[in-house]
């Protein structure tokens, strides 16, 4: 531990006072050069005042250990906790300040606890061994006496000053290193909550599907209209067990006093639909899609059912055609647009 103090402009002697030769001994080998000019100030104007000490200030709490300060040590030791408590409070309360500005204010706070020992740290020393002189002057018969008294009794107060700071330095690599392994170690601290991603939603394929499982015809428009609504298509739920596609029988509108039509059948469609054709839409309600169908097959226009599973449930598709050119396919598509429905043509 490095000692440093103010040295008197005058100098002073290198020894023959009695005084010196008994600060001399208090305060041992280690530099005390450094404190005798400060110490004789002191004597000089009869009271010890504030002077800077650059070692108390840097080393604060290590130096008044060192020093065997074991009063203000204490009294040090409460004044930085108070700084604690107020830096971690003014850090709270200046949440919305800038980063620089919050740090800015807790590094002067701490400043001006340390500017406490660095003052005050000579003055508390020279009071410390002007007590230790006077004890071992009133226990000696002599001058050279008390100066062996001084010197042994402040070599084992060095000694337990040393182990001090060695207990003060381990004691605070502890501390900081059981805070570093709480910080560091994420089994100490509760795991932040993750969000679950939800399933990507599945996008509707251009192209269309490769097997169509319902095929519905157009349905004939009579000559004269019936006093009674048309019947629309009847989707007929497909079998489970089926690999070919199903046709749906359709109703055609009955003729007033005339007999119901027959119900014709299609032909079953193998793998896939060619010619062009028209998207209408993918639904997700099967109320939603058989209503489409209902006004697509009223207004004379092929419609195409598509059963589809997808991760959101089963879906369908409805379509318009087959068709053997564009052109045809664009006409039915402005037909469907008509009807206010969504139209889109694709190719085979």
């Amino acid at each position: 531990m490095v000692d440093s103090a103010t040295p008197d402009e005058s100098g002073t002697p290198a020894g023959g006072s009695v005084r010196n030769a008994l600060y001399r001994a208090a305060l041992g080998p280690v530099h005390a050069e450094h404190y005798l000019p400060a110490f004789a100030r002191f004597d000089e104007r009869g009271r010890a005042g504030p002077v800077w000490n650059l070692s108390a200030f840097v080393f604060h709490l290590g130096w008044l250990l060192y020093r065997q300060l074991w009063g203000a040590a204490g009294e040090f030791a409460l004044l930085f906790a108070a700084w604690a408590a107020l830096g971690g409070g003014l850090w709270w309360l200046t949440d919305a300040w800038p980063l620089g500005v919050r740090v800015g204010l807790v590094l002067a706070l701490l400043v001006l606890v340390l500017l406490v020992p660095g003052l005050f740290g000579t003055a508390l020393l020279h009071a410390q061994v002007r007590q230790r002189m006077i004890k071992a002057v009133e226990q000696s018969t002599t001058i050279d006496a008390a100066c062996e008294l001084l010197q042994s009794s402040g070599h084992r107060q060095r000694r337990q000053g040393a182990w001090a700071v060695a207990g003060l330095l381990v004691g605070g690599g502890a501390l900081a290193w059981a805070l570093w392994a709480w910080t560091a170690n994420p089994a100490d601290r509760p795991a932040p909550p993750v969000a679950t991603p939800s399933p990507p939603a599945e996008s509707v394929p251009v192209s269309p599907p490769q097997t169509p499982a319902l095929v519905v015809a157009p349905i004939p428009v009579a000559s004269e209209p019936p006093e009674s609504s048309p019947a629309v298509a009847e989707v007929v739920p497909a079998e489970p067990a089926s690999d070919s596609p199903k046709t749906i029988p359709l109703a055609a509108p009955a003729e007033a006093g005339a007999p119901a039509a027959s119900v014709a059948t299609l032909p079953d469609v193998r793998t896939r639909v060619q010619g062009f054709g028209v998207s209408v839409g993918l639904f997700a309600v099967a109320s939603n899609a058989d209503r489409v169908v209902a006004t697509l097959a009223g207004s004379g226009l092929p419609v195409i059912i598509d059963p589809i599973e997808s991760a959101r449930g089963p879906m369908t598709r409805v379509r318009v055609g087959p068709f053997e050119t564009r052109d045809e396919a664009q006409a039915a598509a402005e037909r469907v647009r008509a009807l206010g429905l969504e139209a889109r043509v694709y190719a085979p």
